[in-house]
């Protein structure tokens, strides 16, 4: 018996149907580059923490520049110079997490991540995440990074164990003379707080007893006594201090 048209139409569709489309050649290049940045990140991570120069020669421009946490301007050169492997007493890693590649056009690409890095100096243990922006520009068929830009992501620190026998004293209103912002400390069943909206003031975390890091902002705020009361507060914001004169009489809650 011969099979109808029917069937035979069945029979060609079928394949066509139940087969997997095929990935679009730009959606699979994406996702390859995707894999060759993640990886090529993560070695070049490894080699910082192992001291090894091999691996950023090779990816780096030679007119690659580095600009640091700390606002440093790095060449290649001084880079390479100075990595060194870890000294003895410090162990750590570097984890490549959250990559993201933006292209534009077919030959510029910036990658960005987080460096999740984890240190050990001399048994202490220190956690820090940085953002990392790197940009590429296809040389034939090589990736070739030619800027770096670092930045530390800021979090709250830990809380010190610090006397708060000088705590009392700090509260009050301060203001930024002669006729600037006022900031408010008060004293909340043994926890201190502050800002400058009374409605929402956010917690101070002791590094000592008289200097803090207000919960999720940058900086730390110094408390300058006199006689008992705190008259000033230096609050360091990116290396400088803004300066806080007390305006209001201290008291506690």
């Amino acid at each position: 018996m011969r099979p109808g048209p029917a069937v035979l139409a069945a029979a060609i569709l079928l394949p066509a149907v139940a087969a997997p489309a095929a990935e679009p050649p730009r959606a699979k290049e994406a996702a390859d580059a995707v894999h060759w940045f993640r990886a090529t990140e993560q070695k070049l991570m490894d080699a910082i923490t192992a001291g090894e120069k091999k691996p950023w020669e090779e990816v780096t421009d030679p007119a690659w520049v580095l600009t640091t946490e700390e606002g440093q301007l790095m060449g290649k050169k001084q880079f390479l110079e100075e990595l060194r492997p870890l000294p003895a007493g410090l162990k750590g890693d570097i984890s490549v997490q959250d990559l993201t590649v933006q292209h534009v056009g077919d030959t510029v690409a910036v990658v960005r991540f987080l460096a999740d890095e984890w240190e050990t100096v001399f048994g202490q243990r220190l956690s820090t995440r940085y953002r990392v922006t790197d940009t590429y520009r296809r040389d034939h068929e090589e990736w070739k990074m030619m800027a770096s830009h670092v930045s530390v992501v800021t979090q709250d620190p830990p809380a010190q164990e610090a006397s708060k026998d000088l705590w009392p004293g700090f509260v009050g209103t301060y203001q930024l003379l002669p006729d600037g912002w006022t900031f408010t400390v008060e004293l909340r069943d043994g926890l201190l707080w502050g800002g400058r909206d009374p409605k929402k003031l956010r917690q101070f975390i002791p590094l000592a007893p008289n200097a803090f890091v207000l919960s999720g902002s940058l900086g730390e705020w110094i408390f300058v006594m006199d006689k008992g009361a705190a008259t000033q507060v230096l609050n360091f914001r990116k290396f400088e201090p803004l300066v806080w004169t007390r305006v209001g009489d201290k008291g506690t809650q």
